[in-house]
């Protein structure tokens, strides 16, 4: 009843239909995963707000990630960034970043904010006032800005200081400037600066990943009933 060519098909639905589920399957542990992640970035966020002495031994422990930081001292402007092609809000510009050194001598790489691109000049890097003196700062300890592909190695800078980047590491700019960067934070307190902090929320993202699962069950078991279909009821149709 049953051909060879009808057990090669046979092979393949059960093939591509163990596949698809699993994938499914794997959909469901990215999901769990983003859950829990999320949880523990929430549960951070509500401990208290990192103080100035927090800083003083120059350990920057891993659960920090996400904590608020309630912090005085003073910028550094001459050391400021613009890293380059950084979108918020669905418009492209420019991710503002400034070393801010703490009263009590550690210093921390601060993402201020966004500013647009001018579209007549897009090489423009637009000024940004920046208090002088002793200012309080709020912010949250977050990674490095995410890193950009890059067409090979950047330029290397004869002179001067280099204000527009592609990318910037904390440690290597650390030895540029010669200042003892500890962490990398998001300004969350308002300024009078003009820049835009609208950051990411902390929403896992794991409903994306349910609905990619059930896509993938869906078609997994799809595969299975066009094969019974196909293959089995409507040959024992004509039997």
């Amino acid at each position: 009843m049953f051909s060879k060519t009808w057990f090669v098909i046979l092979l393949a639905t059960l093939l591509v239909s163990g596949i698809t589920a699993k994938l499914g399957f794997w959909q469901l542990g990215r999901a769990q995963t983003k859950e829990t992640l999320n949880a523990i970035t929430v549960a951070r966020q509500l401990e208290p707000a990192l103080l100035n002495d927090d800083w003083a031994s120059g350990v920057v422990p891993e659960d920090w990630m996400q904590r608020s930081a309630d912090l005085d001292g003073q910028w550094l402007p001459q050391f400021t960034v613009y890293l380059d092609n950084r979108s918020m809000k669905s418009q492209t510009g420019f991710f503002v970043l400034t070393p801010f050194q703490l009263s009590n001598g550690p210093v921390l790489l601060v993402q201020r904010g966004w500013v647009a691109r001018d579209r007549a000049r897009s090489d423009f890097l637009p000024p940004v006032p920046t208090p002088q003196g002793k200012v309080t700062l709020q912010g949250r300890v977050v990674p490095s800005p995410s890193k950009l592909m890059e067409l090979g190695a950047p330029a290397p800078v004869k002179e001067g200081f280099n204000l527009l980047r592609q990318n910037i590491d904390l440690q290597e700019f650390g030895l540029e400037t010669k200042l003892p960067m500890l962490a990398t934070l998001q300004q969350t307190n308002d300024a009078s600066d003009g820049l835009l902090r609208e950051w990411p929320k902390s929403i896992s993202g794991a409903d994306k990943n349910r609905g990619y699962a059930f896509q993938w069950f869906a078609l997994s078991a799809l595969t299975l009933i066009l094969f019974a279909w196909f293959q089995v009821w409507k040959k024992r149709k004509h039997v």
